[in-house]
């Protein structure tokens, strides 16, 4: 390998076959397109451990499944997650998550699997007779119609896997945590929402059930607005983003919990081995299945309401339901 460093920004390497390395700036774009790039090394035969050394100093992109899965769910980061995790909850005091078990860990030398359930499962005790916390967080990049189901559908299989068939219902505190790049309140000016089942007098219903949404995008693009929150949410939410751009991290260097994250999200702590694995992909791949399939549909439906087809013919052909079906023809309506 010949290396030729140019300026202080950018490096760049040749091997045979030619694969230049350009120094990481981790948007989720730039990460995926080196994930491909490691891939395609990979599949012409290149020394891809030379590849990721030729990284190993910068910054992993923060919130990939597989860095997340890495970094936080691997038992010597948990004081890392129990910090982040109080923080997304914005609980203090005596309600803090103090000593919580993961229940699925990284095991070091594993390269995982991906599926549909949380990127992290982690469970409290807070003695006996008082109900523990059962906390899952995960991070979602793409939005859909279909999202608030799966959002809604691990809110049920978290809650049914509670209890074991047949005994009584004795249900845990279910803290739910989703960090969203796109906006499931778009008109609110909170970037944190938490939400509860509630009646129309907004009282709570059940307590032990909180899906609490933290909208990063908004959050980052809005930075002017959020410049006077200094909760520890909004720390953690600038420290990210300052390691996945790689800039100047000195405004956290005395955090000890900082300290840790700078330390962990450095290239070097992720073998190729890993990076090529299927945890690292950063396409949820059943997600972009579905949404393709919907996006079809939707497009037939369009097509069949243009030639005047039947309202029940589009439904049955489709499997459109009526209301998406209709939406679409005020759409068209409106053109």
């Amino acid at each position: 390998m010949r290396v030729n460093v140019i300026g202080r920004d950018t490096i760049s390497a040749r091997f045979t076959g030619a694969f230049p390395i350009k120094k990481l700036n981790m948007t989720r774009e730039q990460f995926a397109q080196f994930l491909a790039e490691l891939k395609n090394a990979s599949d012409n035969g290149q020394d891809i451990d030379a590849i990721v050394k030729g990284h190993e100093h910068e910054n992993i992109y923060f919130y990939n499944d597989g860095c997340i899965k890495k970094i936080l769910a691997n038992e010597k980061n948990l004081v890392l997650t129990t910090d982040l995790i109080n923080a997304a909850l914005n609980l203090i005091g005596t309600d803090r998550i103090k000593n919580p078990k993961l229940v699925n860990p990284f095991i070091p030398g594993e390269i995982g699997y991906r599926s549909v359930e949380p990127d992290l499962l982690l469970v409290n005790e807070r003695g006996t007779n008082v109900p523990r916390d059962r906390i899952s967080v995960d991070v979602q990049h793409e939005t859909g119609s279909f999202f608030k189901d799966r959002l809604v559908l691990y809110v049920s299989r978290l809650t049914n896997n509670m209890v074991k068939r047949g005994d009584v219902p004795k249900l845990d505190n279910l803290h739910v945590i989703s960090f969203q790049f796109f906006n499931a309140f778009a008109e609110s000016t909170n970037y944190r929402h938490k939400v509860q089942l509630q009646n129309q007098e907004q009282q709570v219903y059940f307590d032990r059930q909180t899906v609490t949404l933290i909208e990063v995008e908004k959050f980052l693009k809005n930075a002017q607005n959020f410049a006077d929150d200094n909760s520890r949410l909004a720390q953690w939410l600038r420290a990210i983003d300052t390691l996945n751009r790689e800039a100047d991290f000195s405004e956290f260097a005395n955090d000890p919990i900082f300290k840790i994250l700078q330390n962990e999200v450095r290239l070097c702590n992720f073998s190729s081995r890993y990076m090529l694995s299927s945890m690292m992909k950063d396409v949820d791949e059943a997600c972009w299945k579905y949404t393709g399939a919907m996006e079809k549909a939707r497009e037939t439906a369009k097509k069949m309401l243009l030639k005047n087809e039947p309202i029940d013919k589009i439904i049955e052909y489709t499997e459109l339901p009526e209301s998406e079906v209709l939406a679409i023809k005020a759409e068209i309506n409106q053109k």
